[in-house]
């Protein structure tokens, strides 16, 4: 017998949401659950702007701590969209069912997911969270260099999160 559980709730960022709708709509198909999977998690959503991000909600970019079912281990990766994997023992790809189920959950959140057709339902648990880096595209910000002069400047967008 399966029990449904209310699911968490779940926070995005609007760059994010916009990024992964394109790349669910992109692979939808009937034989892809996975983008299925992607799509009902983004249609649930609340959006923000990804400055508004609270500090405890899982995002790309994100190094995450979590744990699968009850395991007594706990696995850190950094959660990245499936272009920009580049390490994949350090990475999880937000477009794999794990990393789907973690996007947008806030530390101590559980979620359900399946690995795949025929595969055993998981449960994931975000333990915590490590750094989080901003996308390049949100690197830059209008700065203001006299009082006749407006400039372009990088700035920094590296948090130090819980740990």
């Amino acid at each position: 017998m399966t029990m449904h559980h209310a699911l968490p709730p779940i926070t995005i960022s609007t760059y994010d949401y916009n990024r992964l709708m394109l790349t669910a709509f992109v692979t939808e198909h009937p034989h892809k659950p996975q983008a299925n999977f992607l799509l009902s998690e983004l249609r649930r959503a609340t959006l923000c702007r990804a400055d508004e991000l609270p500090d405890d909600v899982i995002s790309t970019n994100c190094r995450v701590i979590y744990r699968i079912d009850d395991e007594d281990k706990t696995h850190a990766r950094l959660l990245v969209h499936p272009e920009d994997l580049k390490w994949p023992g350090a990475e999880i790809c937000v477009t794999t069912p794990l990393g789907t189920a973690l996007l947008g959950l806030r530390i101590g959140d559980e979620m359900p997911y399946s690995a795949g057709e025929g595969a055993p339902d998981h449960k994931v648990r975000v333990e915590g969270m490590g750094l989080r880096f901003l996308d390049d595209a949100l690197a830059w910000r209008v700065l203001p260099a006299t009082d006749s002069e407006i400039r372009l400047s990088p700035v920094r967008m590296i948090r130090k999160l819980d740990g």
